[in-house]
């Protein structure tokens, strides 16, 4: 094999390839990436048994063939090279790469590449990338890192009367985004488990000014955008029935600015216990939100000016968890509604962007006595 590629544009797509690389295995291939140079492209692929990648870019390619190298080695040695014109040329398990004055000859490893489905093409959905990059930001915060509740641990995509829900919960709180997208039948009814780092990865990878695509396949999802495939395995498990949680039968409802009741959680949680799951004090009275907190170390009181629907009230809550959600919300003022002391508070944008909702349901702290 031997080509001749830029240097900024190789490293670019090693960086796309290192996404599936995995250095915590005792499976060899999953510590390599696997070149293969043919026609005037040169395709990367890379794979930890839970995500693959096939990255293509351009290149001139003096010898088709293919190799396989470590990845961090790659990754190294190409970053730190000018930004030049790379050769490189594998012969006989030997790889020479050089780049203006610099000069290396490392060991190459032999190529493999799983077998993927690569029939995938047909019905898909389609996405904007910069609302692919915003749906799961404002949902991977709300899994669940318990590995006993696996179907929790992922993020679960939904098509349902022209709607893809993308929903993420723990047990002590619910992200939802809701995007109105037309999409082929076929999809009518799709539910997914998708791992939360997949989706992660890919929305570092991708550009926001483009698009992708998504196949689902029997075992598998397939992303794709401009020149690179991801494929990720899906979770095999059923998801708890999520739109029954999210009732909303709120008698008192609040509108604050966003930003001054992140601050305020933010102050508030500095001296609050650790030891009792980060907790708050909320008083709503008149038009004014008082948040509390206190610890050995002291204590401290906020206030949070909102105009106000409904009667006063007492409520507690972790920190941590109702302000990842007021965080998520991308609009200058947040809704927050509220029953009882011991029911779910729901949190809304002002307003939501059009063809798009988002809730955020967060579970209350029960105390036997809230007063702050």
């Amino acid at each position: 094999m031997k080509i001749k590629v830029q240097q900024k544009d190789l490293i670019n797509h090693i960086t796309i390839a290192l996404k599936a690389v995995s250095s915590k295995t005792n499976i060899s291939y999953h510590e390599l990436i696997n070149f293969k140079a043919k026609g005037d492209s040169l395709y990367l692929y890379s794979s930890d048994g839970e995500i693959s990648i096939i990255t293509k870019l351009d290149c001139r390619v003096e010898e088709e063939g293919n190799m396989a190298i470590k990845a961090n080695i790659i990754s190294n040695i190409i970053r730190k090279l000018p930004d030049d014109i790379v050769y490189i040329d594998c012969t006989n398990d030997k790889i020479n790469i050089k780049c203006n004055k610099s000069n290396f000859n490392i060991i190459a490893f032999d190529y493999y590449q799983r077998e993927e489905n690569e029939n995938f093409r047909g019905d898909h959905l389609t996405l904007d990338n910069m609302l692919i990059k915003n749906a799961v930001s404002q949902t991977e915060f709300a899994t669940s890192t318990d590995e006993t509740k696996l179907a929790f641990t992922g993020i679960f995509m939904e098509c349902e009367l022209n709607k893809i829900n993308i929903v993420a919960l723990d047990g002590y709180r619910i992200a939802l985004k809701s995007i109105k997208k037309e999409y082929p039948s076929s999809y009518e009814g799709l539910k997914a488990i998708i791992p939360k780092r997949s989706l992660i990865e890919w929305q570092r990878i991708i550009d926001e000014n483009s698009f992708t695509d998504i196949y689902k396949l029997e075992n598998d999802m397939v992303f794709v955008s401009d020149d690179t495939i991801m494929y990720t395995r899906l979770i095999d498990k059923n998801y708890v029935d999520y739109k029954s949680l999210l009732v909303d039968n709120s008698e008192i409802h609040l509108l604050c600015d966003r930003r001054e009741i992140i601050n305020a959680i933010d102050r508030a949680s500095l001296l609050s216990d650790s030891g009792s799951a980060n907790l708050i004090r909320v008083k709503i009275v008149d038009n004014e939100i008082i948040i509390n907190s206190n610890s050995q170390l002291g204590d401290v009181r906020e206030v949070v000016k909102a105009k106000k629907e409904g009667k006063d009230l007492e409520i507690a809550f972790n920190a941590n968890y109702i302000s990842e959600g007021i965080r998520a919300i991308q609009t200058d003022k947040v809704s927050l509604n509220f029953k009882t002391d011991s029911t779910p508070c729901l949190v809304y944008p002002e307003e939501n962007e059009d063809n798009e909702e988002y809730t955020f349901l967060v579970l209350p702290v029960r105390l036997a006595n809230t007063k702050g």
